[in-house]
């Protein structure tokens, strides 16, 4: 059996500490005004020092979840970055591949429609690699001879267009001879005469 007093001091504390004068006189004033102990005055600031520290903890979290959800969001976009570098480099060493693939080729004499085919290029793409070889290997003939050829290929589909839809009379006759010929000249690019040549590269040398 306990006595009150026990069960009491069981259930309470004594807090004990010191303050400056000028904080001492605050204190007295206000328990003087209002009538509280020096004991009820520390228990309202401690539930008002409570309730700024809960704010303060609040607040302190909310920054931390900022913060983290900023971390994570600054890591997927050096992650994006990265992948994106990563595809480039990969792009960058398949066309360099190509190229080197195919200046292989046009050393062992293949021609531009046959390293297309073989290395599945566009002819745009194949084209290039074509120009720069020859720059690179002193092949202008060769060179010339593939631009006069695009250039008869453009050709064909002008004369085939108007052999379809346009050409009448003599005029379809025409274009039929000259249609043959050009298919010849595709063969045999070398048997181009000047005027012809000038011809091809003055109507068709800017479209390649």
């Amino acid at each position: 059996m306990t006595t009150a007093r026990e069960r009491y001091e069981a259930k309470t504390k004594v807090v004990t500490f010191r303050v400056h004068q000028e904080l001492y006189d605050d204190l007295a004033r206000v328990k003087t005004k209002t009538g509280l102990s020096f004991a009820d005055i520390v228990k309202l600031g401690a539930g008002i020092a409570r309730d700024e520290i809960e704010a303060k903890i609040a607040e302190q979290n909310d920054l931390q979840g900022k913060l983290r959800d900023l971390r994570e969001a600054v890591q997927t976009e050096k992650q994006k970055v990265a992948d994106i570098a990563a595809k480039e480099r990969q792009e960058q060493l398949v066309k360099l591949e190509h190229e080197i693939q195919a200046f292989r080729l046009f050393d062992l004499g293949w021609s531009i429609e046959e390293v297309r085919f073989k290395l599945g290029m566009s002819q745009a793409e194949v084209s290039r690699h074509f120009k720069e070889w020859g720059e690179m290997r002193g092949e202008r003939e060769k060179v010339q001879d593939e631009l006069l050829k695009k250039c008869l290929r453009r050709h064909i589909t002008v004369l085939q267009e108007q052999i379809l839809w346009r050409a009448t009379g003599r005029a379809l006759e025409e274009a039929k001879i000259q249609l043959e010929h050009c298919r010849r000249m595709l063969m045999d690019s070398y048997k181009l005469t000047e005027e012809e040549i000038s011809f091809l590269l003055a109507e068709y040398s800017y479209l390649t």
